[in-house]
């Protein structure tokens, strides 16, 4: 998150680092034999005087097979250095090449890697020097390796390390993080834990010029304007009972806030009590909220939250297209009318970024079928690809509930057999 001091560029810069091979040193075949323990390092950089830096590493690790995540473990080190967050993701796109291989300053760590570097799941986040983790009794996360780039063959596991510290003192100093994960102990594993993803949001995002705007709102207009077709629900609804263990949200710059909410099947909220207030719809409350893109939490359910077969997770985004944040500018398309269109409908596509009518010639080859005025506009925002577009998405970690058992018990896997 921001805070006082020298603020972290939009653009990509290259951080000096005590010993950059450490990250290198991690892609050997020595790593892949050893089967316990993945031992991770953020190498160490300096943080300026009065200084708040986010900083974010890519970590590739060399591997053909999955890794069950049973526990993990954090800490950063640095004399007179404040953690703000630390978070761990885990890389699920198809590009692992593309990232670079130094740390990257960078807000939310948008602006470093390929354009899918967007695919990551949290698995871990701490806002405290230190701090660990474990997956419910007889439940392990798998770890899936991914392809270095399109078309190869699962190679890589890929992990990206996200520092946010602070340094309130007179002088430069040093921070550092090490991460450990563990594998879930052979003969205790009964459950394989799956990521939880939605991103359907994104298809009626849209927020005009000078506007802010809910996908709640965004997508009703979508659902009007395709009578035809499935309405489009914003949510994730489970295959069968399913027990989640983590939520966390995926923004980016513009983004004001983030909603969460259990939906029974009748379509009613059923929140459990002491929710998060809404602070742009006062009386609203959410199972999980979130006002920060680049600090956005990791909320763990002790116990599992339970959410049968028909309910569903709703979830949704308010976004600032040039009220309280910069607005989004592109090249205009059409006299007159502000470019980008939500992606679900015909010919949905963001805006082409520019910052001066130099940036916008008739035709661009890398915008193949479209034309421009030659003006540089206020556009609408709507969901992208790049950092200056949007995203809104719910993600987590979820698994198979116990069969047969009550609501209250279901999410106790330690009564069922071990898996192979």
């Amino acid at each position: 998150m921001d805070g006082p001091g020298i603020a972290c560029p939009r653009s990509p810069v290259r951080l000096s680092v005590v010993t950059a091979g450490l990250l290198v040193g991690l892609a050997t075949p020595a790593l892949a034999r050893e089967a316990r323990v993945l031992r991770l390092r953020f190498p160490g950089i300096e943080v300026p005087a009065g200084g708040n830096i986010e900083a974010c590493a890519f970590v590739r690790l060399s591997r053909t097979t999955p890794f069950d995540l049973g526990r993990w473990e954090m800490k950063t080190r640095g004399r007179g250095i404040t953690t703000l967050h630390a978070i761990v993701y885990l890389y699920r796109g198809a590009r692992a090449d593309e990232f670079p291989a130094d740390p990257v300053a960078s807000r939310g760590c948008l602006d470093l890697g390929p354009p899918d570097r967007d695919q990551r799941q949290m698995i871990a986040a701490i806002s405290t020097p230190s701090g660990r983790g474990t997956l419910p009794a007889g439940v392990a996360l798998r770890l899936a390796p991914v392809t270095s780039a399109p078309g190869g063959v699962p190679d890589v596991l890929g992990v990206l390390l996200d520092m946010n510290w602070q340094n309130a003192g007179t002088r430069p100093r040093r921070a550092s993080a090490r991460v450990l994960l563990r594998r879930a102990a052979k003969g205790t594993v009964r459950r394989i834990a799956q990521p939880l993803s939605d991103r359907t949001a994104e298809l009626g995002l849209n927020v005009p010029p000078d506007q802010t705007g809910s996908t709640e709102t965004s997508t009703a207009a979508l659902n009007a304007a395709r009578p035809g077709e499935p309405p489009v629900r914003d949510a994730w609804m489970p295959p069968v009972d399913a027990c989640v263990f983590t939520l966390a949200p995926q923004m980016h710059k513009r983004a004001r806030f983030f909603g969460a909410d259990l939906v029974g099947a009748d379509g009613m909220v059923r929140n459990p009590p002491g929710g998060t207030q809404n602070p742009f719809e006062p009386g609203r409350t959410h199972l999980y909220a979130a006002l920060d893109y680049t600090d956005p939490g990791l909320r763990t359910f002790a116990p599992a939250l339970f959410v049968g077969a028909g309910e569903s997770i709703h979830y949704h985004c308010r976004h600032d297209n040039g009220v309280a944040r910069a607005g989004r500018f592109g090249c205009e398309e059409t006299a007159g009318t502000p470019p980008g269109v939500p992606l679900g409908l015909p010919g949905g596509h963001a805006a082409k970024p520019c910052a001066s009518p130099l940036d916008c010639p008739p035709n661009d080859p890398t915008f193949p079928g479209r034309s421009f005025t030659g003006a540089c506009v206020p556009a609408n925002l709507v969901a992208g690809t790049t950092p200056d577009d949007e995203v809104c998405r719910v993600t987590g970690v979820w698994y198979d509930a116990a069969p047969g058992a009550t609501s209250d018990l279901a999410c106790d896997v330690r009564g069922l057999p071990v898996l192979e």
